[in-house]
């Protein structure tokens, strides 16, 4: 599908906004007008309360029940047609009683039973991917008749709030919305859980006391205003210092208002102004929580029934683009009062603002005795709330191919190939001849599957062929396609079924994501676990894929896989197969893996280090140790690791001494070794950084010296080659970029990284060409953590860190569950002159965390212990072999 920005969409619209801010805009206009100027498929979330089908008649508009659910249809069709094929459409609809009598209406009943509907039976095709339910103790005791008088009836608190979507598998990740453990389940993490089968019959394992970084959420909202400890749910404020305080792995997004406050600042502002506030708010719970929920940093959000805009509030302040829609002059004049400078923030923003700095220093008394004043931030202006230098780039993550109603065991790919030949360029015809070729006679027994959700399984295929590139689109028109030269290929050998199978498996090795499929396979195989689907799913989430652990896509492309003989039985990878499609040098591979697991790291840490000049092997072997945690053979190293290591031709040697028992203690990779190994190192850097492969083949070196370059563009590229150096020489894996050279000015650049020995954690770095860098810096990339989820913070700067950022960070270090990595001029010039110096750098930071927070050592005393250890003379890398 089109990419189309938010600054696209706007272009679009014939109307001005009634207002901007730096990441939405507010039309004022009818709703279903404004909607047909969307261009299909351009929304991520439709996030509304549409007025509701109530007895008595409000000043806001509202529909009788016995007509709402055809006044809405004519809503839900364009929000069917705007919304992205894995968006979500997420109402929040109050039920209503009969008049007259103690009885509901049915009415929001059947309107989702109306959209949920094939398009055949005259519904809208949506899925009920679920129920949510806004639970709101402070509602009134209404219909008083029942409630109060009579007392029929029990208090109605509750809103139902239908989450619906295009496709049966929307985007959604629980993991933006967990909550704190309760303290019954704090207490089951400290003391261990007994596996046993419960009296339901429910079998509880001892996976049931892992630490997931904090609980589920059900699908109650529920209101904290009015909140005890005792009520149904407990939504905490995810901010900063809670963050530190309880060290939860994840941010806390179900945060929840009253939304019946009669002097909050919106109620004051629209007094002040004479104008009347809207009488039935949105409540901030609500899109906060399913704004998380079900998008990303950069999606584009939809409020058409905006009201006083409380969806387009949230979105900004969460970092996603937004656009509302409201039909009432007063009502849109009023709701931009939420976004002045002076309104207060109804959830805790992703980015740094003036109390981010104050709440950061009181978690860090030491940096108080240091510093009496806090340098004032920008002043804002009214409706630009990040005046500041923007962090609201969408997150880059990875994406694993989507395959879905693409099997081979349905599919012939000639056949449907061929197919796609005789149908283009036009892609309405393809869907048809698919859904009259393959789904004529699918149904199941709830009918969902009949009629016009044929088309639907087609537009399924269809996006399954694009995204396994046998088809593209023309000049990125969505209905125009070509096949591809991959399809034609395939085409031309489709009278050797294991031809095809081949060809088309080195296509998905080589061009798609199946080497991570692969990957992710072989890391569970060799824990000794089952590599079930949802494992799958979890490993390549660790590996920076974005997707559901029981996505269908996996499976879709293992069996195209085994198809070809890549795996035997389920997941048991033949490599001799995958080497035999890739047409790798199998004599050159059998080298390889006769080395000793020593001797693949020592290889290892020389291609990560790019050492292809001579390089005393002692260092390097401190390094592997290091970041490996290795052990190597003191004695009979060179025997064990050098000598096997020169035989198979990748490394090579020279003797810093004579005499007739001098031993080799300079190493350097082959020409053979930088071929074969380090280029293709590099080639899968390039791939995911964007980087060419010759800029990433540059030395450390000389990316630093271009760090003082007169070219703006030359520097900038230079410190994202500097990031991407750190990475390689701590031996992390590059997860995505946070920001670009070109989108700081070229004077900074951010990226998240991973690692997964041992334990896994996640690494946020963050590249400076500044002489000075203050506290400020540290605070603000602590707080980012909340969007990354990082454990680890990387700072390096070309300049200096000054004493208070020093403090800051070792206090935070001391406090928290952060580990902070300070690395400045004199650390590069050190890691410049030996690359190797990296490791001496970052151990030594972790002995002095490790001394002041377990062992309660001073500064003074750890100094005086590293001043002893450089006075030690280094071993020379020269052994005496028995």
């Amino acid at each position: 599908m089109q990419s189309i920005s938010k600054f696209d969409i706007n272009s679009q619209i014939s109307c001005n906004p009634y207002y901007k801010t730096q990441l939405g805009s507010a039309y004022l206009g009818n709703s279903l007008e404004l909607m047909t100027e969307l261009p299909d498929e351009s929304i991520d979330l439709i996030c509304t309360s549409p007025p509701f089908a109530l007895v008595r008649k409000k000043e806001y508009g509202n529909v009788d029940a016995h007509q709402y659910v055809e006044w809405f249809k004519g809503f839900a069709r364009e929000f069917y047609r705007i919304l992205k094929p894995q968006g979500s459409l997420v109402i929040d609809i109050g039920g209503t009683w009969l008049k007259g009598f103690p009885v509901r209406s049915l009415y929001h009943f059947e309107l989702v039973i109306e959209l949920c509907k094939p398009k055949s039976e005259g519904g809208l095709g949506f899925f009920l991917a679920q129920e949510l339910f806004w639970y709101n103790p402070a509602k009134l005791p209404t219909p008083a008749e029942w409630v109060t008088v009579r007392r029929e009836r029990v208090k109605d608190a509750v809103n139902t709030i239908w989450w619906l979507s295009k496709d049966p598998h929307p985007k959604a990740n629980n993991k933006r919305v967990l909550r704190p453990y309760s303290e019954a389940m704090k207490n089951l993490l400290k003391n261990g859980y007994d596996a046993k089968l419960r009296p339901s019959g429910h079998d509880i394992s001892t996976k049931f006391q892992n630490d997931r970084g904090g609980a589920i959420p059900p699908n109650i909202i529920a209101d904290t205003a009015c909140e005890s400890g005792t009520l149904i749910g407990k939504p905490i404020l995810g901010e900063f210092n809670w963050i530190l305080e309880n060290d939860l792995a994840q941010p806390v997004n179900i945060i929840s208002a009253s939304n019946t406050a009669s002097n909050d600042y919106y109620q004051r502002r629209c007094k002040e102004a004479a104008i009347k506030a809207h009488p039935a708010r949105f409540p901030q719970a609500l899109p906060e929580f399913v704004i998380g929920l079900c998008t990303e940093p950069g999606d584009l959000v939809l409020d058409p029934f905006a009201g006083s805009n409380m969806t387009g509030r949230v979105a900004e302040t969460l970092d996603r683009n937004w656009l509302a829609f409201e039909l009432d002059e007063n009502y849109i004049k009023a709701s931009q009062f939420r976004f002045e400078e002076d309104a207060p923030l109804v959830v805790t923003p992703l980015k740094d603002r003036k109390a981010l700095k104050a709440k950061a220093l009181t978690l860090a008394p030491d940096y108080l005795e240091k510093s009496s004043t806090i340098e004032p931030q920008n002043t804002y202006i009214q409706l630009d709330l990040f005046q500041s230098h923007s962090n609201n780039m969408p997150e880059q993550k990875l994406k694993f191919t989507y395959g879905h109603q693409f099997e081979p065991k349905t599919m012939n790919l000639p056949e449907l190939i061929q197919l796609c030949v005789d149908c283009q360029p036009d892609r309405r015809v393809l869907q048809d001849e698919i859904a009259k070729r393959y789904y004529s006679s699918h149904s199941t027994q709830n009918d969902l599957q009949k009629g016009e959700n044929r088309s639907k399984l087609a537009m399924n295929t269809f996006l399954s062929l694009r995204a396994y590139k046998l088809v593209e689109s023309i000049n990125d028109q969505d209905w125009q396609y070509t096949v591809t030269d991959i399809a034609n290929e395939i085409l031309d050998s489709q009278s050797d079924s294991d031809e095809v199978a081949t060809i088309f498996a080195r296509h998905i090795l080589t061009n798609l994501t199946g080497m991570s499929l692969l990957k992710a396979v072989e890391a569970i195989n060799s824990r000794g676990d089952k590599p079930k689907l949802d494992l799958i799913g979890y490993e390549l989430q660790e590996m920076g894929y974005s997707l559901s652990p029981n996505a269908i896509y996996v499976s879709t492309m293992r069996q195209w896989l085994e198809k070809a003989g890549v795996f035997e039985k389920t997941y048991e990878i033949n490599w001799d197969r995958v080497y035999d499609i890739l047409e790798l040098d199998k004599d050159y591979i059998d080298e390889i893996y006769t080395l000793t697991s020593e001797q693949k790291y020592f290889l290892l840490a020389m291609l990560q280090m790019s050492i292809i000049e001579l390089t005393k092997w002692n260092d390097i072997v401190n390094y592997a140790v290091s970041v490996y945690k290795v052990r190597f053979p003191s004695k009979s190293f060179v025997k064990d690791i050098i000598q096997p290591l020169v035989e198979v031709g990748l490394i090579e040697t020279e003797k810093t001494t004579g005499g007739r028992g001098a031993k080799p203690n300079l190493v350097k990779l082959t020409e053979k070794a930088q071929r074969e190994l380090l280029s293709k190192l590099l080639e899968s850097i390039a791939d995911l950084t964007e980087i060419s492969q010759t800029e990433l083949n540059r030395s450390f070196e000389d990316v630093v010296n271009d760090l003082e370059h007169s070219d703006k563009h030359i520097k900038g590229k230079a410190l994202e080659l500097l990031a991407i150096w750190m990475i390689r020489l701590t031996s992390l894996r590059f997860t995505k970029w946070r920001k670009r050279d070109y989108e700081t000015g070229q004077g900074e650049v951010d990226v998240l990284a991973a690692s997964d020995r041992f334990v896994y954690h996640r690494w946020q770095i963050q590249c400076k060409n500044t002489k000075r860098v203050d506290v400020e810096v540290l605070a603000k990339e602590v707080g980012m953590t909340f969007v990354t989820g990082a454990d680890v913070v990387m700072i390096v700067t070309t300049g200096e860190f000054t004493r208070d950022a020093f403090q800051y960070a070792y206090r935070m270090m001391e406090v928290s569950r952060y580990y902070m990595v300070l690395i400045q001029k004199e650390d590069i010039e050190a890691i410049k002159e030996n690359r190797t110096n990296i490791i001496k750098i970052l151990d030594r930071r972790a002995r002095r965390v490790f001394a002041k927070k377990e062992l309660g050592l001073t500064d003074n005393a750890v100094d005086e212990i590293e001043i002893e250890e450089d006075s030690l003379t280094e071993f020379d890398g020269i052994l005496t072999e028995e």
